[in-house]
């Protein structure tokens, strides 16, 4: 009976024990929205590339690349941002902007501002593929800027490269391509690649250059543009080694 009693003592204490430890773990288990409102409803985006890529992707992307147009030819028209539609246009119709859906999408612990359907995103924290960081993000007319939603390829790029021939609404709809292009990302870092390809820009963080290329690739694919032979040689080193290495 006593060793019976003891054992009992025991299980009570682990059973405390362990809810005293879901008591302080709680507060920081990640919720993925915080809003009195309701969610919008989900668009057609995936989520956002992340810093791995399995062998499959890379091989497929391998095999795309080598399909892409190679092109240098100069486009005499000149870039111009207002080409491309409304900058971040709800081109889904699910009611929030595009830029609110990708914050939405790729940050964690994301609050919303109360009275927007769940759309603004008023804060959240990012991992940010580029640099590796871990970035707070609150909403303001600069600290918004801390966070900013990349286009893989660029529109200046997608200019040169294919896009000067589209349509008005063809250019929108890539400018806003939530499922294929788009990303959240360091503000800096996305100033400092502008309108670069692989050959003159790759991610600081060196694990997200797998993910990074086959993201190119894809794009390029996905809207039958071509790419500068610069890049088609980077673009084929990077994956060459993703394959030989094991993806990153």
């Amino acid at each position: 009976m006593r060793r019976r009693t003891q054992q009992q003592l025991v299980t009570a204490a682990l059973l405390i024990a362990a809810a005293g430890v879901a008591a302080i773990a709680a507060p920081y288990v990640h919720q993925d929205v915080a809003t009195g409102d309701s969610l919008p409803t989900p668009s057609t985006a995936q989520p956002s590339a992340s810093s791995t890529v399995s062998a499959a992707q890379v091989a497929d992307a391998l095999q795309d690349l080598r399909a892409l147009p190679v092109s240098d030819a100069y486009v005499p028209a000149r870039y111009d941002r207002d080409a491309f539609g409304q900058a971040w246009a709800d081109t889904d119709r699910n009611g929030c902007d595009t830029r609110n859906d990708v914050l939405r999408r790729d940050l964690t612990a994301v609050v919303t501002k109360p009275g927007t359907n769940g759309c603004v995103v008023l804060s959240g924290t990012l991992h940010d593929p580029y640099t590796g960081r871990t970035i707070v993000f609150e909403r303001g007319n600069t600290s918004s800027l801390a966070v900013q939603i990349d286009h893989r390829v660029p529109l200046a790029y997608a200019w040169r490269h294919g896009a000067a021939s589209w349509t008005p609404e063809e250019r929108e709809r890539f400018a806003n391509d939530q499922a294929a292009n788009l990303v959240a990302v360091d503000g800096p870092a996305n100033e400092e690649k502008s309108d670069f390809g692989p050959a003159e820009w790759m991610p600081a963080n060196t694990g997200d250059a797998c993910s990074y290329a086959a993201s190119f690739v894809t794009v390029a694919t996905k809207w039958r543009l071509s790419i500068a032979t610069a890049d088609e040689g980077a673009l084929n080193r990077i994956l060459t080694g993703c394959t030989s290495k094991g993806s990153n």
